[in-house]
Formats: structure tokens, sequence, C-alpha cells
């Protein structure tokens, strides 16, 4: 009778009728993610950031946001570059909202500032970074940072480091406009650089070092 108990349990496990815990599926890069809106609620990774909720919504033009291949994490800081696609193309006073979340991988208050690069044609883009969802378009809890970019120039803000943002974009095409692509850098604080009695410490002791090892040569 063991032996038939043991037998059937074998067989349970392997056609999977007993199953083992489940691997959590491995979240995609956000280098060549595709169609942002299909990325569902894990989003992508990229650098030491996750990007997810992506929500694209139009007004008097279809559209679609994508990430492509142009997307990189460089030193401390994590550039997405998204492509749009909207007909018609060019278009005459029409919107985009854009909206996404960001969060550090860490857990920690790592993110300190945001830059936008506007490559559009007769198009403006005003950036709103809040430290809490937003509601109906609304930073309830304080605007972390707001400005505009107009086609073909940057701008950028830094606040004080969290380890959550939440980022809405309207996209405003206004007479014969066209964008193709806009890039959004989301950045962590710069490393801090040693002070002066540090590197003044760690020069000592590498001279002891050095002295000693004259001496043991000696």
């Amino acid at each position: 009778m063991g032996k038939f108990v043991a037998l059937v349990l074998v067989a349970l496990v392997v056609g999977g009728s007993i199953a083992g815990p489940s691997r959590a599926e491995a979240i995609p890069s956000c280098v060549n993610a595709g169609n942002v809106t299909g990325l569902g609620a894990a989003g992508c990774d990229l650098g030491t950031l996750n990007f997810s909720d992506f929500m694209v919504s139009a007004t008097g033009v279809t559209a679609n946001i994508f990430l492509g291949g142009l997307s990189a994490a460089v030193a401390n800081n994590v550039n997405l570059t998204f492509q749009v696609a909207h007909s018609p193309s060019p278009a005459n006073l029409s919107d985009i909202l854009f909206s996404y979340t960001v969060k550090t991988l860490s857990g920690q208050p790592e993110l300190g500032g945001v830059d936008l690069y506007n490559a559009g044609k007769n198009v403006t883009i005003r950036e709103s970074i809040c430290g809490s969802g937003f509601d109906h378009g609304v930073c309830t809890t304080g605007t972390l940072a707001d400005y505009v970019a107009t086609g073909g120039s940057i701008a950028s803000a830094t606040f004080s480091p969290l380890s959550t943002i939440y980022v809405l974009k309207d996209i405003q095409l206004l007479q014969d406009a066209f964008i193709s692509e806009f890039t959004n850098s989301h950045d962590e604080p710069p490393l801090p650089a040693p002070e002066p009695t540090t590197l003044l410490l760690v020069g000592s002791s590498l001279a002891a070092v050095g002295v000693a090892l004259r001496k043991r040569r000696a």
C-alpha cells in the first residue's frame, strides 16, 4: 500500500497536479520594450529603476507610445527615449496625456531629479512630478516639479530624493505639429565628493603603507 501511494504522489508531481512554488516571471528590460501600454502592472526595468503603470490618452488624434532601443542607463541617470506614433501626422490642436510610475529597485530614496528633451515640432510638453498618485490629473500632496519644454528644448527639475515618483505629461500638439520622440532622464543624486579631511586620511594611510613596504624590503 505504501509503495502505491508513493507512486501516485510521484505521478501527480510529474504530471503537474501538485504544483510547487511558482517562480516570479522576469520583468523585461525597458530597452526595446515596445508599446508601453502592453507592459502590464510589472512594467519594465532599466538601470536601478522600475517603470510601470503606463497610461496614454489622446484627444484629437490616435496615439501610441513605444520604448525602442535608444534608452540607456548612464552613470546615475536612467534615460528613457519614447517613440511616438500619432495620426493624423502632422496634427492640429490635439492633446496626448501620458503618465507612469517610477520606483527605485533598492527601495531607497534615490530619485532626485528629472530632465525632459522635447524633439517635437510645434509641440509643447508640460511635465508634472508628484510624490503620490495623481487624482484626476491633480497632485494632491504638492507638486515636486512642474515645467514646460517647447519643441527642440530641454527642461529639468530637482527635488528631495524619493523612492517613488509619479510622472504626468501633457503633450500639446499645436498647429501643423509633429512629434516622433522625446527623452526623459530620471536622476539619482550624484555620489557625494569626499571631504578634504577624508582625502587627507586616505593619503596619509597610503603613505604609511608605502613606508612600511620600503622598510620590509630593506
